[in-house]
This record gives structure tokens, C-alpha cells and sequence, in this order.
């Protein structure tokens, strides 16, 4: 499992435990994780190579911010 991967098995299963259906996709540099809450749709970006350790602890904080702006 690659720094990407577990980039996206991190925020699934955070939208998981939060009540949401996520769905990934992934269509070129990028992979997308989309839900949907109360009708708009949400999408996390999560670069193909991440970069550093940095780039999780990123993620997580972008995921959770909006998370909780809902």
C-alpha cells in the first residue's frame, strides 16, 4: 500500500464512521473522494504521490474541517 492509498482509505473510512456513502474515483494526478451531505456534493482531492508525511495529517485536517463546518 502506497502513501496514496492509505491516504484514501483514511478518509473513507472517516466519511464511513460519520454516516456517509463516499465514492472514490481516480482520473489521472488525483483521487477523488465524494459525498454527499444534505444534498451538495463534497469532494476531497488526494494527490496520486503524496509529497511528504505532511500530506496525511493535511488531508485529515481539510476532511474534518469540513466536516464540521456541516
Amino acid at each position: 500500500m502506497n502513501r496514496a492509498d492509505e491516504l484514501v482509505h483514511d478518509a473513507v473510512s472517516l466519511l464511513k464512521s460519520c454516516g456517509f456513502t463516499p465514492v472514490v474515483s481516480n482520473g489521472g494526478r488525483h483521487v477523488r473522494v465524494r459525498w454527499v451531505d444534505r444534498g451538495r456534493a463534497y469532494t476531497l482531492y488526494v494527490p496520486s504521490t503524496p509529497s511528504d508525511y505532511r500530506a496525511r495529517l493535511n488531508s485529515r485536517a481539510v476532511l474534518r474541517r469540513l466536516l464540521r463546518a456541516n
